[in-house]
């Protein structure tokens, strides 16, 4: 452990570093700062069971950041995981959590993996055809009564004009409600013998990621309900994409807590559980992405500031032209007019961002990158020029290694 100066307890604030501090650790490397993790998963949960009660719970999206520790601490703050793949229930599994503590989507589930989630009891929700089609043959030789939710598909750019990611264009996951396919195939489950559909499933990204959108999905889930006679039903799992973490986005994850429940309330039954599976919510603001200047060099009137950090491990559609960052550079250093900070591949698109009127950059000084805990590591491809980033924890003033580089010394040369 490399030991860090005490600091205020205070959370909701980024953690502090020197310079000193972070030139001590094995670079490039990724920074989480455990109490502000445990502090956004808790304080989520408390948001939601304040406004909805005890049924409420945090299903961590394990695609965001499926590193071993982060689903640990979610677990010990009481949260599920939510996984889309085989390969991700596994690693939930591996990390401790129940299969009733894990929520099961995606339209890529392997049979396998989709009849033991079903059997052992954790939340699935349908999301293609051939599920539908698995269900019926698995209920027809099954003794165990069988529950699925099932993901709905919304014109929700109708209702938020500009805010959804594919426009004007329909969503590909889940069954339309508009063009009936939802209202089809619940009633299709409801023939099959021993099944019982339990849930829905809402999740929708959109760019602005306001409370009042997740307002109008719950008021389409209520709708569902309602239309549907799904009176029984157990939970309501409100999907992702939500904003918070950090002092910049305080009060957010009330505010979402509020607009969902203010809708749903009333046409669930008592008892109904309510899920939230957010990502970068929690992950993004406890992040951090450090790396050292290794060169400096003036091409044609242009300085190119060359460090051990790459585009490819921060921004992983390749859309960004800048970061929130900070520099640490020797005391009294002048500025600069315009600096371009590159990566280390041989790739020229490999250039993150350009500094203007900020501290000249020299070789050894440190570039860090915040809100980094998101989409990063997950993405962080297997280009062989560098190995993925070291990986530490800062908790209670420390530094801990949770994942070195591996990176061989050169052979020694023969006399």
């Amino acid at each position: 452990m490399i030991r860090a100066r005490t600091r205020t307890k205070t959370r909701k604030v980024a953690a502090v570093f020197t310079k000193e501090e972070l030139s001590a650790l094995h670079t490039p490397c990724f920074i989480f700062d455990s109490a502000e993790l445990h502090s956004n998963f808790r304080d989520f949960n408390a948001a939601l069971r304040q406004e909805w009660g005890p049924n409420a719970c945090v299903a961590y999206s394990v695609k965001t950041n499926p590193f071993p520790w982060i689903l640990d601490v979610a677990k010990e703050c009481g949260c599920m995981a939510e996984v889309v793949s085989d390969d991700e229930y596994s690693l939930a599994l591996d990390r401790g959590f129940e299969p009733d503590r894990i929520i099961f989507n995606g339209p890529v589930k392997g049979r396998a993996w989709f009849e033991f989630a079903l059997k052992a009891g954790s939340i699935v929700n349908i999301d293609s055809r051939r599920e539908v089609r698995w269900l019926q043959e698995i209920s027809e030789s099954s003794v165990e009564r069988l529950k699925v939710g099932v993901r709905a598909n919304i014109d929700l750019e109708k209702f938020c004009p500009g805010q959804t990611i594919g426009g004007s264009e329909p969503g590909r996951f889940g069954y339309s409600l508009e063009d009936g396919s939802l209202a089809a195939v619940i009633a299709q489950l409801r023939e099959m013998p021993g099944v019982t559909i339990s849930g829905l499933h809402m999740h929708v990204t959109t760019y602005g990621r306001f409370a009042e959108t997740y307002g109008i999905l719950s008021a389409h889930a209520a709708k569902i309900v309602r239309e549907n006679s799904l009176s029984d039903i157990e939970y309501i799992d409100m999907g992702g994409g939500y904003y918070g973490g950090g002092e910049r986005n305080a009060g957010r994850y009330e505010q979402y807590a509020a607009a969902i429940t203010n809708e749903l309330r009333d046409a669930v039954p008592a008892g109904c559980a309510l899920y939230v599976e957010p990502g970068g919510a929690v992950i993004c603001t406890p992040g951090y992405y450090v790396g050292k200047v290794v060169d400096v060099k003036d091409v044609r009137g242009t300085r190119f500031v060359v460090t051990e950090l790459s585009r490819l491990n921060i921004d992983h559609e390749v859309k960004k032209t800048s970061y929130a960052h900070k520099l640490y550079t020797a005391e009294g250093r002048p500025t600069f007019s315009r600096q371009e900070i590159c990566g280390f591949t041989c790739m020229e698109s490999d250039r993150l961002t350009v500094l203007e009127g900020e501290s000249e950059l020299a070789e050894g000084d440190v570039v860090l990158i915040y809100f980094a805990g998101a989409y990063s590591m997950s993405f962080t491809p297997g280009f062989f020029i560098e190995h993925a980033p070291a990986v530490y924890k800062y908790e209670n003033g420390m530094f801990q290694m949770l994942r070195d580089v591996f990176c061989k010394l050169p052979p020694k040369l023969s006399d």
